[in-house]
């Protein structure tokens, strides 16, 4: 995500030090010896030019960014620039406020003012990355207080203070269920708990990363198995997805559910055949004669499956595929339906406003930092007689996006159309190699029509995310 910071001040350089790698940065100032003479710890584009010109802030980037940090000393100066900024829709904005009488200006924009103090830095960071984290500093600024909320994907979830201990912080109280406790080794961080931290200030970085980063779980939450369904010898290109697919993900073992007369006219086995294609993957199989909805319904009740690997053909019928996703609603397990569209280089999202610790927006990220892969979050605007969310909850969903992303350190992009939500996100797929689409959308009849629709009519696998 990119963010313009105008004034190349000591500030601007303190905050370029701390904030994630996840973001990009343009600098601005009018003084082009500031500039020459501005360096950070990582790379940025600085230009040179006057702050209040829509012409120099678009050559910083102002079409793709998502913040805008002002530090002039001059209130007139930055409210200007943030009225462009405003206008051209970016989201975050925030500002040093220099006279307290300028206040309200500030106020009508929404911005997010600071006033000047040995925090400015740490404060800017906070509004930038809204981590849940509060921070106070002492013994002259060589020490750190900060509280964190533990999140379902934090890497410390579950473990004890023993086994995460370190010289340059300790953990002094965890606040649960509105209940203090004065942790000891033996105590387990749990999801929910806001953790009071003492530390070095040099460790700040290393500490947020190991509280608040982001450990990738998916599928445990629903099950361990893959479970690869079989019908016809065509489907054996898709078995290598499946392969891909539990080696890049924490799912821990490979079931195949298969005709016992797959191949026609092979000099092998069956099972030599699967082998073959698997390699050294680990793999267990059924044989059927003939694959029934009962064969299926009954794997599904006497194993741990955590996703349903079900090959698309041209063939399928829109019934299998409804069948198919009635299963993996009734189970409450995610089902691919599997084009063999891998490696998952770019994963396309359906926005929701869903961010529930198993929500489809919660297993993107966590699929796409596994997977070092870009995520393009479609958001499709319907006639406004249909609209439900207002402009103000899709901004809030927005933001959320670019929380997530920040913390998975994952490059999102976020793409707006207009008109039939199925037809317009299944054109979509062309550009991706993994689609994702959730039950957040199908509590209605229309709800469940487009997720068919895309699932029959996607150009990549497609991944769906029951509630």
């Amino acid at each position: 995500m990119k963010v313009i910071i105008i004034g190349a001040h000591g500030e601007a350089k303190e905050l370029i030090n701390r904030i994630s790698s996840g973001w990009s940065i343009s600098v601005v100032d009018i003084d082009q010896d500031k500039l020459r003479n501005f360096t950070t710890n990582r790379q940025i584009e600085k230009i040179q030019g006057d702050g209040t010109s829509a012409l120099v802030l678009r050559k910083a980037g102002l079409d793709q960014a998502t913040a805008v940090v002002t530090l002039t000393v001059d209130d007139e100066v930055n409210l200007e620039i943030l009225k462009i900024a405003k206008q051209n829709n970016i989201l975050r904005l925030s500002s040093v406020i220099n006279q307290s009488v300028n206040l309200n200006k500030y106020k009508e924009m929404d911005v997010e003012v600071v006033e000047p103090n040995i925090l400015l830095a740490r404060r800017f960071e906070h509004i930038l990355e809204p981590r849940r984290v509060v921070s106070q500093a002492f013994a002259g600024g060589r020490a750190e207080a900060i509280e964190i909320e533990i999140s379902s994907d934090s890497p410390v979830r579950g473990k004890t203070l023993r086994e995460i201990g370190s010289d340059y912080y300790i953990v002094g109280a965890l606040l649960r269920k509105g209940k203090v406790i004065i942790p000891h080794g033996d105590t387990e961080i749990e999801t929910g708990d806001l953790v009071t931290i003492v530390l070095q200030s040099g460790a700040f970085s290393n500490v947020i990363n190991l509280f608040s980063g982001s450990e990738s779980r998916f599928p445990l939450e629903f099950g361990k198995d893959v479970f690869v369904i079989l019908e016809n010898e065509n489907n054996l290109k898709n078995l290598s997805e499946s392969e891909f697919y539990i080696r890049n993900t924490k799912a821990t073992s490979l079931q195949l559910l298969t005709k016992e007369d797959l191949f026609e006219n092979n000099l092998e086995t069956t099972q030599e055949t699967l082998k073959a294609v698997l390699k050294d993957q680990e793999f267990d199989t059924t044989y059927k004669s003939k694959i029934s909805n009962k064969d299926i319904d009954k794997f599904m009740n006497d194993n741990s499956v955590g996703t349903i690997f079900y090959p698309i053909e041209e063939t399928t019928s829109r019934a299998k595929i409804r069948y198919m996703l009635n299963i993996a609603s009734k189970t409450n397990t995610p089902i691919l339906f599997s084009r063999s569209t891998y490696p998952y280089k770019t994963i396309g999202l359906l926005m929701n406003n869903n961010f529930d610790e198993n929500s489809s927006n919660s297993i993107a990220f966590d699929l796409a930092s596994a997977m070092s892969s870009n995520l393009v979050a479609i958001n499709i605007n319907q006639p406004k007689f249909l609209q439900q969310d207002s402009e103000k909850q899709l901004a809030g969903t927005i933001e959320k996006l670019q929380d997530l992303a920040l913390s998975h350190e994952v490059q999102l992009d976020i793409e707006t159309h207009e008109g039939n939500e199925a037809k317009i996100f299944s054109e979509q797929t062309s550009k991706f190699d993994l689609s994702i689409v959730s039950s957040s959308a199908t509590q209605t009849w229309q709800g469940r029509k487009i997720v068919e629709f895309v699932s029959k009519n996607s150009k990549c696998s497609v991944l769906y995310i029951p509630g």
